[in-house]
């Protein structure tokens, strides 16, 4: 899972959301968010709900809530340590 991946993840953890609105919310370009979603959907993390015209609007699976807490229960653990190091070298 990359930084791009946990960030679709995170924002579709709030809701419903289609490509289109996604490209704006993120500042991908169309062929990295296609990317990033064909993956995220091939494992089973997101599923398309519907389509409106030519847009597409994806959910977030169980699976994918699951996969975003493992994540985030990592990365809490990473930014507390990573507090630690930065302030006891420049005294925040």
């Amino acid at each position: 899972m990359n930084i791009t991946q946990l960030v679709l993840l995170t924002n579709l953890a709030e809701g419903e959301l289609s490509f289109k609105e996604m490209m704006e919310y993120t500042g991908l370009s169309r062929k990295k968010l296609a990317k990033s979603l064909r993956m995220l959907e091939h494992n089973g993390y997101i599923e398309k709900k519907a389509f409106i015209g030519n847009d597409v609007i994806f959910g977030i699976t169980d699976k994918g809530v699951e996969e975003l807490y493992k994540h985030y229960l990592f990365l809490k653990k990473l930014l507390a340590d990573m507090e630690f190091t930065i302030c006891s070298r420049f005294e925040c």
